[in-house]
């Protein structure tokens, strides 16, 4: 009799309840969950018209808006490779604000760079479109040695 019962509560499964919709219910919301990070991450960015330039054996090519963000007391890239008549955005993504400038005296007297643009204050931004092929160094006012280099071909 012992063996009888055993066996009958080991077939009954009625008192064990399981979850029929809460698979359903995780699988519609990881569909949703996708379907917003697809139509986040899919949006279109527009960019503004950029001019032409003469690169390399004389060809013509659009000229380029570079990004450079300081964060943290780093330039990054801290080594940016443009071509003459690009442009170059700098984003101050940290929590104070940063004064460019070039590191040579020549760049400062002749105005190549940022001497007249003071602070760039947190989470704003200043471009400047180089036009003089060579190398200019930057740095932080405030501190030396978060510096950077262009390199204009």
């Amino acid at each position: 009799m012992l063996r009888f019962n055993l066996k009958e509560k080991l077939l009954d499964h009625s008192d064990q309840r399981e979850p029929h919709g809460l698979p359903w219910i995780l699988i519609v919301l990881l569909l949703v969950l996708l379907s917003v990070a697809v139509l986040y991450f899919g949006r279109s960015v527009s960019y503004e018209p950029a001019t032409a330039s003469t690169g390399r054996n004389g060809v013509v090519r659009p000229s380029r808006t570079y990004s450079v963000f300081y964060s943290g007391g780093v330039f990054s890239p801290t080594n940016l490779r443009i071509h003459n008549g690009d442009t170059v955005k700098f984003q101050n993504n940290s929590l104070l604000a940063v004064r460019i400038v070039p590191d040579s005296e020549k760049d400062q007297q002749n105005g190549v760079g940022f001497s007249n643009i003071g602070e760039i204050s947190p989470k704003n931004s200043f471009s400047y479109t180089f036009s003089t092929p060579g190398i200019f160094n930057y740095h932080n006012e405030k501190n030396p040695n978060e510096a950077g280099a262009i390199i204009i071909r």
